[in-house]
């Protein structure tokens, strides 16, 4: 199964959830920011920093992987920013 379908499920089931904690409003407006059409990345790359002070364990998780590399925003493509988005909500 795709990771976007398993977030749209996650997404679907929060919304229909009554009684949400703070972790599971951060998970749903994380995940409305990353499927927010168009693509708004002023308001993806301030989620990204709102969430990394707020969850420092998936920040260093996230910065552990090889792959990841430190940059400003403004070195970054849309995809990479977006990419960081999803990254968190995984």
């Amino acid at each position: 199964m795709s990771s976007d379908v398993v977030v749209q499920t996650v997404l679907e089931y929060l919304q229909q959830k009554y009684d949400l904690s703070d972790l599971e409003k951060d998970i749903m407006s994380t995940i409305s920011k990353y499927n927010e059409q168009p693509f708004d990345r002023k308001g993806t790359e301030q989620k990204v920093v709102e969430n990394n002070p707020e969850y420092p364990d998936i920040f260093y998780k996230i910065t552990a992987k090889p792959e990841v590399y430190a940059a400003s925003f403004s070195e970054l493509s849309d995809d990479i920013v977006n990419g960081n988005l999803m990254l968190q909500i995984e």
